[in-house]
């Protein structure tokens, strides 16, 4: 009964949370946008559900955007902002936060640079400050510039012996080659190494502007309220003026089964990576790959997991799922096995890839995926800060207006012959790079006859 009721309730809020998107206008649901002079796009939707504030500002300066040499300056400039910034230290900047019992965090990906902040309705205006001076006015102290830079390299340091953090790093130079998606976010020893503090002063006034940014408010606010106060608190801030291109392509075509092996001689287990290129965010085909792909390993009652998992014990974890950019993506499949079973577990994961590509699923797991990501996306917008991010990720892709409230309607008209069309398209079989860390002479000889073998030493 009780587990009923919690059900019961989270289900309530998501009908709460989806009745005022129904309700939006040409801005999408619920929004009220605007531009302000220096190219800033505001975006506000007020929700009376919790006294909470939520502010998130999103810009186009990723590590993709790192300087040649200098990989991790983004990730390395987004953890320095909430290190002191304008009239305040980092103590008196976490102090401050803390006092009001809010959050304010910094962070970088591949193409996405975000700063975020939560505090209750009544300490909006020390929040949107707080948050102000991080993005405009960091210190970026050379006390904290040396701290942060020691603690990212010892960071790189210890998952030297990782294989799944090794499995990650060395599929993505794998998979794109040249382009600068192969590089890591956080850098390497040697590139961390070099970055200088105007390396990060530098980064920040050409790539965190303005006109590069997108800042989401959600919460128990008044549209018109804030947008004024955050046009007032960004007026000072000056744009970059750099063009809005994406600095990389589409990953290399892949032809044929290529296998490289990362030599760990001592591991006992052997992490498995295997891809090809996808697409971007913004394809049409986007709903279709969600259902194909929950079908196939996106789920706990996935084919992947139900197979290589519970029948025939080859992995504890397996997983699939499309990594979609602006401008380019990836198909993946990530897991593990003990070394003896390696070339049973590729094998097997092949065939059951194969299997659906070839005869498409049964209606009754078409209607359970459709089922299962039309109960769970509103769900996953509950807190203020997933919604906040949900929006951002509208505008930063160039998504319809209307993404949010439309989702569920999209998912369900996904027909059978769409999963199909798309599981031929775009889930790789034959033509994909399989990435093996473990033990490089057992590895090369298990996987004989899979592809075209290289064997490379882990460093």
């Amino acid at each position: 009964m009780k587990r009923s009721i919690l059900v019961f309730s989270a289900m309530l809020s998501a009908a709460m949370l989806f009745a005022p998107l129904a309700q939006g206008a040409s801005n999408g649901p619920g929004l009220t946008r605007t531009r302000l002079d220096n190219g800033l796009t505001v975006i506000v939707m007020p929700s009376q559900r919790l006294p909470l504030v939520d502010l998130r500002l999103v810009a186009r300066a990723g590590a993709v955007q790192d300087p040649a040499g200098k990989g991790g300056v983004a990730q390395l400039t987004a953890l320095l902002l909430t290190q002191g910034a304008g009239k305040r230290s980092a103590q008196q900047l976490a102090e401050a936060i803390e006092f009001v019992g809010g959050s304010l965090e910094a962070n970088a990906g591949q193409e996405q640079f975000t700063v975020s902040a939560e505090v209750l309705r009544k300490d909006f205006g020390l929040g949107l400050e707080l948050f102000r001076d991080c993005i405009v006015t960091p210190n970026f102290s050379a006390e904290e510039f040396a701290r942060k830079r020691e603690e990212t390299l010892g960071a790189i340091a210890s998952d030297k012996s990782e294989p799944s953090v090794i499995a990650e790093e060395k599929m993505a130079s794998f998979l794109w080659g040249e382009s600068p998606l192969a590089r890591p976010a956080r850098g390497t020893e040697a590139s961390v190494t070099a970055i200088q503090r105007d390396d990060v002063a530098a980064f920040h006034k050409r790539f965190v502007a303005p006109d590069r940014a997108i800042l989401v408010i959600v919460g128990d606010v008044d549209a018109k309220m804030a947008i004024a106060a955050a046009t007032r608190a960004f007026a000072s801030w000056k744009p970059s003026g750099e063009p809005l291109t994406d600095p990389y392509g589409p990953a290399p075509t892949v032809k044929g089964r290529q296998v490289r092996i990362i030599d760990k001689p001592e591991a006992t287990q052997a992490q498995i990576r295997m891809a090809c290129p996808g697409v971007a965010r913004s394809s049409p085909d986007y709903y279709a790959l969600e259902v194909a792909n929950t079908i196939l390993g996106a789920g706990f009652t996935s084919r992947l997991v139900n197979s290589i998992r519970v029948e025939k014990g080859l992995t504890y974890s397996i997983s699939s799922r499309f990594g979609m950019l602006r401008g380019a993506g990836s198909f993946r499949i990530n897991t593990f096995t003990r070394n003896e079973k390696l070339r049973p577990c590729v094998d097997a994961v092949l065939a059951e890839v194969q299997k659906l590509v070839d005869e498409g699923p049964t209606t009754a797991e078409l209607d359970k995926s459709r089922n299962y990501l039309t109960g769970q996306y509103p769900l996953g917008l509950q807190a203020p800060d997933d919604l906040a991010g949900e929006i951002a990720n509208m505008d930063f892709f160039g998504l319809e207006p209307q993404f949010i409230q439309t989702y569920n309607a999209r998912v369900r008209a996904v027909t059978m012959t769409d999963v199909k069309r798309v599981l031929k398209q775009y889930f790789c079989v034959r033509d994909l790079k399989i990435l093996v860390v473990t033990n490089g002479e057992l590895a090369r000889k298990s996987l004989a006859g899979v592809g075209a073998i290289e064997v490379k030493p882990i460093d």
